[in-house]
């Protein structure tokens, strides 16, 4: 499914997407989860990286300024683009965005030494778009994901609710790291980083604050109607779940 769908719905995808709910990062964690992240994927001064879903352009920023990163965001959203290029500009950094199919990527084997994909390969073919990424990285290259994760014993009703009101459809921690190892990727490392997702919750909250949630909450009723409201809080509940947690994994390309 993609963003343009689910952003036309009542969902917190959706508002993000629509401008109602104004975040740049787009993820649990922030640019620090982001940097451990690169870090993990051996991102270094010059390397080439393809942003699988990059949305507002944040990380593409983030790691042309900290790392000296060479950095190509693609994303299905031509307002994600839209907003990608504008923070490029303005930050003077020499990114390139194209609006593209993840599961489709418009670029030769072997063009990047790491791709990657934040929070967002859940919404997408898991299979399809990992391995995409893996084709597009050179030998020895990385390949790296963060994303929510399923706690192992999480009932399928919780699992059902995310998926019809968010798109999102995520795998276990193993799962994840199963799927990089059924792509061909080696040294796979996973890290279970659930405790970011409390904490992102709860910021979120305190920069809206309480006239800000208000606020909020009208516009969602004025677009979507008291039903849409609730369906956005019972997805605010799924994310507020223990159940749903987070991790990274990353891989070599052999």
């Amino acid at each position: 499914m993609t963003h343009e769908l689910i952003a036309a719905r009542p969902s917190l995808e959706g508002l993000v997407e629509t401008g109602m709910l104004k975040i740049e990062s787009l993820h649990p964690g922030g640019l620090e989860l982001t940097r451990e992240f690169a870090e993990l994927c051996n991102i270094q001064k010059g390397a080439k990286v393809l942003d699988v879903a990059s949305g507002t352009g944040e990380t593409a920023c983030f790691l042309a300024e900290r790392f000296g990163a060479r950095v190509c965001g693609v994303d299905r959203s031509e307002e994600m683009i839209r907003r990608a290029e504008a923070k490029g500009r303005a930050k003077g950094l020499k990114l390139e965005f194209r609006k593209t199919d993840a599961a489709r990527l418009p670029f030769g084997d072997a063009e990047f030494d790491v791709a990657i994909c934040e929070c967002t390969l859940c919404f997408l073919e898991k299979e399809r778009v990992i391995g995409e990424m893996v084709r597009v990285v050179r030998p020895w290259g990385w390949v790296g994901i963060h994303d929510l994760c399923w706690m192992e014993d999480t009932p399928d009703s919780l699992k059902r609710t995310l998926a019809e009101i968010e798109g999102e459809k995520p795998e276990t921690l193993e799962g994840w790291r199963q799927l990089f190892i059924g792509a061909g990727l080696v040294q796979v490392k996973s890290v279970d980083k659930s405790g970011v997702m409390a904490r992102w919750i709860q910021q979120s909250k305190r920069q809206l604050g309480l006239v800000g949630q208000l606020s909020l909450a009208l516009r969602i009723i004025r677009r979507w109607g008291i039903r849409g409201a609730w369906q956005i809080l019972q997805s605010e509940r799924v994310f507020s779940s223990e159940l749903l947690g987070y991790g990274i994994v990353v891989g070599i390309k052999p």
